[in-house]
């Protein structure tokens, strides 16, 4: 006689054979089935039971394309005999005080001088308009030249290199008739006025 039930009648047959005084033994096959021999031969179709089921490991998260930062374009370049920026320095009204938003211009002109070796005298010249004294504005300028050489020289470039002049509001370049014209007069510029023969 041969039997096919669920691996949870396995326990049941083994007890109804034993009542029935079989002489009992169990052995598994190769296909997965329990086989009971006694008397009678049972063979029981063994289906293990079910474990949890198995959640999916999640899909990949998508991967970005990788982008190369562009490079950084300095706020100063060497154009002639000048240091060319595209922003004003900027400093606290009436005083030599460099504002804080003008320090990356000003570490961006140390990085040019630094760069071009063979620079060797760069004159940091302070402009004022015309509003004030004469006297006033020299000295206010020449104030403002010798913060921004500082500057410089606290971002690496050597003193000796350096040298700082205020000219007050004796170089106009625009008319001091205008509040346009003022803007542009109040400045600092960078002239180089020596070179190497040849870089270093």
């Amino acid at each position: 006689m041969k039997v096919f039930v669920s691996m949870s009648l396995v326990g049941a047959a083994l007890l109804a054979m034993l009542v029935m005084g079989c002489a009992v033994s169990a052995s598994f096959s190769s296909d997965g089935r329990a086989v009971l021999n006694g008397q009678q031969a049972v063979v029981v179709k063994a289906s293990q039971p079910e474990g949890p089921a198995v959640a999916p490991p999640p899909p990949a998260a998508p991967t970005s394309p990788i982008r190369l930062a562009a490079p950084v374009k300095l706020k100063a370049k060497l154009v002639g005999n000048k240091i060319e920026i595209t922003e004003k320095v900027m400093f606290d009204y009436n005083k030599a005080t460099i504002k804080v938003e003008s320090h990356s211009l000003l570490a961006d002109v140390a990085k040019v001088i630094s760069e071009h070796k063979q620079i060797s005298k760069i004159r940091v010249e302070g402009h004022t308009d015309s509003d004030g004294e004469d006297a006033y504005n020299k000295k206010l300028s020449q104030q403002r030249a010798d913060a921004v050489k500082s500057f410089l020289v606290k971002a690496g470039i050597g003193r000796k290199l350096l040298e700082a002049v205020g000219y007050g509001e004796e170089k106009p370049i625009g008319s001091n008739d205008t509040e346009e014209g003022k803007e542009k007069n109040r400045r600092v510029e960078f002239v180089v006025v020596q070179n190497t023969d040849k870089a270093k």
